[in-house]
């Protein structure tokens, strides 16, 4: 039994993160269709650890670009695409000060990869730096983790995901030590590892900051280049923010100026 960092392996990452992404993937597809003011060819995935979005999308036919501040996401991202046979274009930046060799009609940042941005300066940075990659008419689409309650915050899951002669049992917990004031919390990721008889855990946390909506309003304004179109709790057209009564996301559609 070991315990290592969660992050070096992205395999096993990617096996307990191996959802249907397909309702995401088709939602992403429809708001291109529907909001954007030009046609979308080039996506950039910002965050794309390790690529269940980018690789669906470059399914697709899109010509896909991806950032990560992890190298081994991104060596990780790159084996699979050269194993589908897509071509992608693969960047190992901070998602704060990011330049590309050519602009993106779209770009997506999924799994509340936002939070990772611990201030308002770092969120103005990177939404400026988003603007700054995207041709005028084109979308930015992310999700973030919103609690839908201040009586009892802390978030716990835990889930069984197997592959072949491997199994991975993983429980994330979120809003762990809020502090109001900042509103960063810690969250907490562990998994145990079953491959081939051999028993591993690893464990990670780290902290992530939280966005009320109205909140992400005011910053999009002030960071100026984009513009709100509009928002969601879910991954399908009809589940409009506004409309929910417990959300814990939301899904947010901005647009190039």
């Amino acid at each position: 039994m070991t315990r290592k960092g969660l992050y070096s392996n992205p395999q096993y990452y990617e096996v307990a993160f191996d959802l249907n992404r397909k309702p995401e993937v088709d939602f992403l597809e429809g708001c291109f269709k529907r909001y954007s003011g030009r046609p979308v060819r080039r996506v950039l995935d910002i965050a794309c650890g390790t690529g269940p979005h980018l690789l669906r999308l470059a399914r697709r036919g899109y010509q896909m670009a991806g950032l990560d501040l992890s190298r081994d996401n991104i060596a990780y991202v790159r084996a699979r695409a050269n194993a589908l046979r897509l071509e992608v274009s693969l960047h190992v930046q901070d998602m704060t000060r990011f330049a590309l060799p050519a602009p993106m009609d779209a770009a997506i940042c999924m799994q509340d990869s936002q939070g990772h941005l611990l201030t308002n300066a770092d969120i103005l940075r990177h939404f400026r730096a988003v603007a700054r990659a995207l041709r005028p008419g084109g979308l930015y689409i992310f999700d973030r983790f919103i609690p839908s309650s201040w009586t009892n915050p802390a978030r716990r899951w835990s889930w069984t995901r197997r592959r072949g002669r491997l199994t991975v049992r993983a429980t994330f917990a979120a809003l762990e030590a809020v502090n109001p004031v900042t509103q960063v919390f810690r969250e907490d990721m562990s998994f145990e590892v079953v491959e081939n008889g051999t028993v591993r855990h690893y464990h990670q946390h780290h902290l992530s900051r939280m966005v009320f909506p109205q909140e992400l309003k005011a910053l999009v304004a002030l960071a100026g280049g984009l513009e709100f179109v509009e928002w969601f709790y879910g991954f399908k057209p009809h589940q409009l923010l506004h409309r929910a009564r417990h959300p814990l996301m939301m899904i947010v559609v901005l647009r190039k100026q």
